[in-house]
């Protein structure tokens, strides 16, 4: 049987996820990042994709993130994310009406707006299509 260790996946608004895992792929901020059992020790900011973590008792799950932070410890991991949803929780029409808003939002947004504006306009589109990608691959 695999190593396992204690995960826990926390939003703002609520505990998504509080279990033994086996693995979870994360969306990091410049790539993406695979923790086993036995991982070094680590703090990493979090992107907007997909994560997958496969449970001790063998299911598999999805889940969108998108920000925040993911740290690991010799004994646990906690991710702390700005938003976390399972794909069996995401409503893909109303995502593709937030992705269009978030397109409008950075067409709008003009030459001389700041940085943070823009940045702010990507990152609702980066959370946006992975929100979509993850529910429609994995229903």
């Amino acid at each position: 049987m695999a190593a396992t260790f204690p995960l826990s996946i926390v939003t703002p608004e609520r505990t998504i996820l509080s279990e033994s895992v086996i693995s979870i792929q994360l969306p990091a901020a410049d790539g993406s990042l695979g923790i086993l059992a036995g991982h070094a020790p680590l703090v990493a900011a979090l992107g907007a994709g997909e994560c997958v973590v496969l449970t001790a008792a063998g299911a598999r799950e999805a889940l969108a993130i998108a920000g925040g932070f993911v740290e690991v410890t010799r004994r646990r991991v906690t991710v702390l994310a700005d938003s976390a949803e399972f794909a069996h929780e995401i409503d893909v029409d109303k995502a593709e009406i937030a992705l269009g808003h978030a397109r409008e939002m950075l067409s709008s947004v003009g030459a001389d707006a700041s940085p943070t504006a823009r940045e702010a306009a990507n990152d609702a589109i980066q959370r946006e299509q992975a929100r979509i990608r993850v529910a429609r691959e994995h229903r």
